[in-house]
């Protein structure tokens, strides 16, 4: 097994020597898109086996997902803040600092998602009486939230282990882990959802038996050290030292999660009462305008390893380059998408029902919703730079603010009180992210992010001077 040191040592070369800053996007966003693809076309699969059940079932999962995401929140949260600090520790050669960033931040995760995901199993159904659930779709919503709540330290474990990696430039790793357990989940929905005849419970036990496969991958590549990274459960003990740094990049990408989470809890709420037919138009909606993340998502993710290495290793120059490059990159592809993704609108809506309500609302959705994915787009990329460089309150507190002050009191105000139903609905849904991705642009362009958040002394920190992984262990 090559050391941890010259693996991190290679991949940091990689990362900071490319003089081609698109070549370097591509290379390090490629095998992200191997994945987010096989994922999209999963959720795609899922989707159509779902709706083989009828539209209630179709539109479990979008009303279940938000409670549970309420604990994967703060992990997300947390794993996000091992972009900045482990990235920009890494680009200053500083690898055992990385490490031990690394096992402060996973012992924190561990804290809160084994107990919070017992609580919201055990909750699930106070909160579907909450968002009033239609009385069709809660019986089967129960027994689905339930069991994808107790995968979620698996899932909060392997998005730990996703950004770790990532950090450090090595993005083939975790896709190969995602492809074999998407097809894993893939092989078991139908087996489990019609031949075991389990419906809904089927594709739920699918989906937690392929988080318990990447989970166990990511568990024991961390004990041995496989990929460049070794933990063991000493190093889960909290840094002190490292807590504040801890708590200042990702305290904003926690509440900015919950925040969104609770906002989505609301959305689906607001969505629910417009009846199953509009329902399970969102849900088909949502994996439409979801395809376009298979190159857009990996594309941004990989200017954020950029950006973080840069400005850990003081090259403000080179992040602000991989920023504008991966702007144009990104505006490019998802405009062209958007296009096309309108103009066969009622073409893909049929490949999911044959019911000519669902597909009109579906249709309706993708025209009035569609095209402000593009400005979306531009709101993930400036989510991604602020977690790469750990300047995430601004972005944070808009993400927040797409929600809770444009998204939901527009759906609600044009969908109910003025009386437009679902076309309200998309229209004060899109509101909200022309204007989010409106400001995203702007911040990108004159925000003051680039700059890191770890000391200027540690980033003069020579990476000969390093310890490396047996270094540590002697």
């Amino acid at each position: 097994m090559a050391d941890a040191g010259e693996r991190l040592g290679r991949l940091r070369e990689r990362v900071l020597s490319e003089e081609n800053i698109v070549r370097l996007l591509v290379w390090l966003a490629v095998p992200l898109m191997a994945s987010s693809s096989v994922r999209i076309l999963y959720e795609a699969v899922d989707a159509f086996w779902l709706s083989r059940l009828g539209e209630a079932a179709l539109g479990t999962p979008i009303v279940s997902w938000p409670y549970p995401d309420i604990v994967f929140a703060v992990a997300f949260g947390l794993s996000g803040s091992v972009s900045a600090i482990a990235g920009q520790y890494i680009g200053a050669g500083l690898y055992d600092r990385a490490s031990r960033s690394a096992g402060t931040v996973l012992g924190l995760i561990m804290i809160v998602a084994v107990p919070g995901s017992i609580a919201i199993a055990a909750t699930a159904p106070l909160y579907l009486d909450a968002i009033g659930v239609p009385e069709t779709v809660k019986p089967l919503a129960e027994v689905y939230l339930a069991i994808i709540a107790l995968g979620t330290p698996f899932s909060a474990l392997f998005l730990f282990f996703n950004m770790l990696l990532g950090a450090a430039g090595d993005t083939r790793t975790p896709v190969k882990v995602s492809i074999a357990a998407t097809a894993i989940n893939a092989v078991l929905d139908p087996i489990l959802i019609f031949v075991a005849d389990l419906g809904v419970l089927g594709a739920a036990l699918a989906t937690f038996i392929a988080s318990l496969f990447s989970a166990s991958y990511a568990a024991y590549s961390l004990a041995t050290g496989r990929h460049g990274f070794r933990l063991g459960i000493r190093d889960l003990i909290p840094d002190r030292s490292l807590l504040p740094l801890v708590a200042k990049v990702s305290a904003p990408l926690v509440v900015q999660r919950l925040g969104m989470t609770l906002g989505f809890m609301v959305m689906a709420g607001i969505v629910a009462g417009l009846g199953e037919v509009v329902l399970a138009a969102y849900q088909v909606g949502h994996v439409a305008l979801s395809i376009d993340s298979i190159i857009s998502m990996p594309l941004a993710r990989s200017v954020g390893i950029v950006v973080a290495q840069s400005l850990g290793a003081g090259q403000t120059w080179r992040a602000r380059k991989a920023v504008k490059t991966g702007l144009l990159l990104l505006a490019g592809f998802v405009g062209a998408y958007i296009a096309a993704i309108v103009y066969f609108a009622e073409e893909f809506a049929r490949i999911f029902t044959s019911n000519p309500e669902t597909v009109k609302v579906i249709v309706d959705m993708l025209h009035v919703f569609g095209p402000s994915i593009l400005s979306f787009n531009l709101l993930t990329l400036a989510n991604v730079v602020a977690r790469s460089s750990g300047h995430t309150f601004f972005i944070s507190a808009l993400g927040i603010a797409r929600l809770w002050f444009l998204r939901i009191p527009l759906s609600w105000l044009l969908a109910y009180q003025l009386g437009l139903g679902e076309k309200g609905l998309w229209a004060g849904m899109a509101i909200s992210n022309h204007v989010a991705g409106g400001t995203a642009l702007a911040w990108l362009a004159y925000g003051n992010w680039a700059k890191p958040v770890i000391t200027q002394e540690q980033r003069e920190h020579k990476p000969g001077h390093m310890k490396t992984q047996s270094q540590q262990q002697g």
